[in-house]
């Protein structure tokens, strides 16, 4: 299922909830097994979720020990965050809209366990209910129609962070939670191009993903005003992105030169572990609410959300680092599952001042020189 689409988003709902609630109706609920020895773990195809569900695979970790393998079911779409994650024993790549495939993958695993930590997707409920596993865990998530297939649910819910909504995910399951998320880069340092030498590196992510995306980006003459802001004589801006960012990051980066800065794209191709290495070494990042954002957040690289129609308490970065901004004024920070645009207002990045940013900067900064020692 590509992100963002809305036809696969309705197709998933018109299709999904009749089919769910048909199997549901001749499928009795089962009690937990008194012995687990292989637990399944999936979750969102959306990169962000993926980064933030890692202290939730470390809980299920902790929780049942090296004893256990854990796999982890992921998507074409996550697997560059799928493989920052060192929980999971293994990873297998499933595909959303490949139905007979991924339940052929998912019931070859035999699996005592499996854990869904999607919290929209009927196709994902569905494989959960079809996996073969001998006992499922699932979101309740109202308006989705999606639990009723699970052994058990467990309600979602849009008055916490989605981290905390993993973390009550695996309290249903009598496991104990906390621990933040966290990441895990393979050895070696790839190359950064143009950055490998510069002294001071600032990243900025201008652009975001999935359906109406323009409306958790800044205006592009503030991202300019901050930067001269932020720069420093031997400051060297790197504009990261999607491949298929490329082109608007080209004339950006032009008219950050023409602006008096040195700003050069940074387009990670292997996954996000260029990327990830890139971020370790800048000062700060800033950076709209997205993966990326999560990413750096989570790694402990100070780090700038710029929000609007997401509210920290629910969407914003975790990190020891990381601070999130967001709008002024009433109606913004109402995204719940990504998509809930409709009705709401439309202006609310354009609320956020570049002296708020730049201030959020700086006490970022700061907080990274006050606790030297996180990582």
């Amino acid at each position: 299922m590509r992100r963002g689409s809305i036809k696969n988003r309705i197709l998933d709902y018109w299709a999904g909830v009749p089919l769910l609630n048909a199997l549901a109706t001749f499928r009795r609920r089962r009690q937990r097994p008194a012995s687990i020895r292989r637990v399944g773990v999936m979750c969102s195809p959306a990169l962000g979720d993926t980064l933030l569900v890692s202290g939730a695979f470390r809980d299920v970790r902790r929780h049942y020990g090296n004893a256990v393998e854990i796999v982890h079911f992921c998507m074409k779409t996550n697997l560059a965050a799928a493989e920052l994650l060192h929980a999971p024993d293994r990873r297998v790549v499933i595909g959303l809209t490949d139905p007979l495939g991924t339940i052929s993958l998912m019931r070859a695993e035999k699996l005592d366990l499996l854990l869904d930590f999607s919290s929209w997707q009927r196709l994902t409920a569905f494989y959960s209910m079809m996996s073969g596993a001998r006992f499922t865990v699932g979101f309740s998530t109202a308006g989705q129609h999606r639990g009723c297939g699970y052994d058990l649910q467990v309600e979602h819910r849009d008055d916490r962070h989605e981290v905390d909504n993993f973390r009550a995910l695996l309290a249903g399951m009598k496991i104990r939670t906390g621990l933040p998320p966290k990441l895990f880069l393979p050895p070696g340092a790839p190359s950064l191009g143009c950055f490998a030498d510069a002294s001071d590196i600032i990243v900025l992510h201008l652009w975001a993903s999935g359906q109406r995306s323009w409306l958790r980006e800044w205006p592009e003459d503030r991202w300019i005003e901050l930067a001269q802001t932020l720069a420093k004589p031997n400051t060297v801006f790197a504009i990261t992105g999607a491949p298929s960012d490329l082109p608007r990051i080209e004339p950006f980066c032009t008219r950050m030169t023409a602006a008096g800065l040195v700003a050069y794209p940074f387009l990670g191709t292997d996954g996000f572990r260029s990327l990830a290495h890139l971020l370790l070494r800048a000062r700060v990042v800033v950076s709209v609410n997205t993966g990326v954002m999560h990413l750096a957040a989570i790694l402990g690289v100070p780090t700038v959300s710029i929000n609007g129609p997401n509210r920290n308490g629910r969407w914003g970065p975790v990190g020891p680092r990381a601070i999130g901004v967001e709008a002024p004024g009433e109606g913004c920070g109402y995204l719940h599952l990504g998509f809930n645009f409709d009705g709401h207002a439309t202006d609310c990045m354009e609320r956020i001042t570049v002296p708020m940013v730049a201030q959020a900067v700086a006490d970022a900064v700061a907080q990274a020189v006050a606790i030297p020692e996180a990582t």
